[in-house]
C-alpha cells in the first residue's frame, strides 16, 4: 500500500467540474495551490480543515460567490500544495500572508473551520498582512491543561490508510452517515492528497498550542460559529470564548456537529451567508449589535461592538481620499448597508437584479440575463439556483437547446420583486438626495459612462 499522498485522474478531474481557477503563491520554498472563484467581490480566503483539501469545500464557496470573491486554500500538505516539516500555527499563518500579498488580495475576510479556524487567528493577531475580519468556524479548544482533541490521531490515521489503498464513498460514510453523496465522493478521491506527517503535525498542535491564547487578541470584526453538537466546542467553550473575546459576535448552529457545514448544510450556510454579510457590512454589524441584548453563546444571535470611527484629527491621504477606486468601495459598502436596512435583509443586489430583469424579459435565457446584470456565469448559475431553491425563480430547459435554461418568475418571485422594488426606488431617492434634482441625470449618466469604461478595462485585462 503507497504510504504517499497522491491524486487519482478521477480526483484531479473533479476540478473540471469547479467554478474556479487554480492560483499558486510560495512561502518560501513551499508551493501553495488555491481555488479562485473569481468576481469583483471582497476577497474572502478560506482555510480548511485538517483532512480536507480546498476542492472539498467547493460546496461552501459556490454558496458565497455572489457575496464575496472566494478563494480556497490547498493547506501545506494537502490538495496540490507541497509537503513541509514546519507545521505551526505561525508558520501556517505565514502561507496565509504569502497568498495575500502574491495573489493581491486587497483587505481580505479570512474563513477557517476547525484547523483553518486556528490558522486565521493565529493571522490576525500576527496583523502582517490587512484583513477585513474574521469568520471561525468550529476552532479546536483543546491545548495544554484543557484535555485532548476529541478526535484521535489513530481515527485520522485510520481513515488515511483507507484512502491510500483506495477508497469509496459507501467506506467513507461508515465515519460520516450523515453527509451529503457528493461530498462523501468527493473525500474518497482526495483524502490520500492529505500526508500522514501533515496530518500528525495539525493534531499534534491541537493539544500544544492553545486556541485561547490567540483568541482574546482576534480583533473586530470577528465571528466564531459553532456547530450546537460539536464535541470540539463545548457549550463551555463557547462560553469562554464569548467571554474572552467580548467584542466577536457568536453564532451557533443547530443540529450540526464539528463538520458543520456537512452536517447539517442547509442553515449552516444560510447563517454563513448571514456571518458574511455582517463582516462585510459595518453598519449591518451595528444593527446586530443594537438589537441584541446580553445574548447566550448557546442562542442563535449574534454580539458585536459597533465599528470605531476615525478620530478627527486623522485622516486618509489626500491620494487615497480622491482615488476613485477607494471612492467607488465607499459608495458600494455604503449601498449594501442601506439595501440591507431599507429594502431586503435576505435579498441580495445581485439577485434582485435576476429577478427584476427576468420579470421583464420573460423567458429569456440564463446567460443573456448574467450579462444584463453584470455577473459572471458562474456567479449567476449559483444566484439561480438560490433563487430557485427559495420559489421566486424558475429555470426550464430550451427546446432549441436543452444546455440553455430559460428563467421565468413564479407567482411568489413575482410578489417579492413588486415589494422589493417599491422599496428599492424609495431608497434611489434617498441615495441621491444630496444631488439637486436638476443635476441627478447627468450625474447617473456620468457613473454609467465610468460603469461601461471599467467593466472595458477589467475585460482587456
Amino acid at each position: 500500500m503507497p504510504q504517499e499522498r497522491f491524486l487519482t485522474q478521477s480526483a484531479l478531474a473533479d476540478l473540471a467540474e469547479v467554478s474556479a481557477r487554480s492560483r499558486w503563491a510560495r512561502s518560501g520554498d513551499v508551493r501553495l495551490h488555491a481555488l479562485d472563484y473569481g468576481g469583483h467581490g471582497v476577497p474572502l480566503l478560506v482555510l480548511p480543515g485538517i483532512t480536507s483539501p480546498a476542492v472539498t469545500m467547493d460546496f461552501v464557496a459556490r454558496e458565497l460567490t455572489d457575496l464575496a470573491r472566494p478563494v480556497v486554500l490547498d493547506i501545506r500538505g494537502r490538495g496540490l500544495s507541497d509537503d513541509a516539516e514546519d507545521h505551526s500555527l505561525d508558520t501556517l499563518a505565514a502561507d496565509v500572508e504569502a497568498v495575500i500579498e502574491q495573489l493581491e488580495l486587497s483587505d481580505p475576510v479570512l474563513l477557517g473551520h476547525s484547523m483553518g479556524a486556528r490558522i486565521a487567528a493565529a493571522a490576525a493577531v500576527r496583523g502582517r498582512v490587512p484583513l477585513g475580519g474574521t469568520l471561525l468556524v468550529d476552532p479546536p479548544m483543546s491545548g495544554p491543561d484543557r484535555g485532548p482533541y476529541p478526535t484521535t490521531l489513530a481515527a485520522f490515521t485510520r481513515q488515511l490508510l483507507q484512502a491510500l489503498r483506495g477508497t469509496n464513498a459507501d467506506e467513507v460514510a461508515e465515519f460520516w452517515p450523515t453527509w451529503p453523496r457528493r461530498e462523501l465522493e468527493l473525500r474518497a478521491r482526495w483524502l490520500a492528497s492529505c500526508g500522514l506527517d501533515a496530518v500528525e503535525r495539525a493534531h499534534q498542535g491541537f493539544e500544544s498550542e492553545d486556541f485561547f491564547a490567540w483568541w482574546p487578541r482576534v480583533p473586530g470584526p470577528t465571528t466564531l460559529l459553532y456547530g450546537a453538537n460539536s464535541p470540539v466546542v463545548s457549550a463551555q467553550g463557547a462560553a469562554e470564548a464569548a467571554t474572552r473575546n467580548p467584542g466577536a459576535r457568536m453564532m451557533r448552529i443547530p443540529d450540526a456537529g464539528h463538520m458543520v457545514f456537512w452536517d447539517n448544510p442547509e442553515p449552516a450556510l444560510e447563517l454563513l451567508r448571514t456571518a458574511v454579510i455582517q463582516t462585510l457590512d459595518p453598519a449591518a454589524e451595528r444593527m446586530s449589535a443594537e438589537s441584541t441584548s446580553a445574548p447566550s453563546p448557546d442562542s442563535d444571535a449574534m454580539t458585536s461592538s459597533p465599528l470605531p470611527r476615525p478620530s478627527t484629527d486623522v485622516a486618509a491621504p489626500d491620494e487615497l481620499a480622491h482615488a476613485p477606486g477607494f471612492l467607488a468601495r465607499r459608495l458600494y459598502q455604503a449601498y449594501l448597508a442601506a439595501w440591507l436596512h431599507n429594502v431586503d435583509a435576505t435579498l441580495t443586489g445581485p439577485q434582485f437584479a435576476v429577478l427584476q430583469i427576468t420579470g421583464e424579459n420573460p423567458g429569456c435565457d440564463q446567460r443573456s440575463i448574467a450579462a444584463l446584470a453584470a455577473l459572471d456565469t458562474s456567479t449567476m448559475a449559483d444566484v439561480a439556483r438560490r433563487l430557485e431553491s427559495r420559489g421566486l425563480l424558475s429555470r426550464t430547459p430550451s427546446p432549441a437547446d436543452a444546455r440553455r435554461k430559460l428563467l421565468n418568475l413564479t407567482e411568489e418571485g413575482k410578489s417579492t420583486v413588486h415589494e422589493a422594488n417599491l422599496r428599492a426606488r424609495k431608497l434611489d431617492e434617498e441615495l441621491l438626495r444630496p444631488i439637486p434634482v436638476a443635476q441627478r441625470e447627468q450625474v447617473l449618466g456620468h457613473l454609467a459612462v465610468l460603469a461601461d469604461h471599467w467593466e472595458q478595462l477589467s475585460r482587456e485585462s
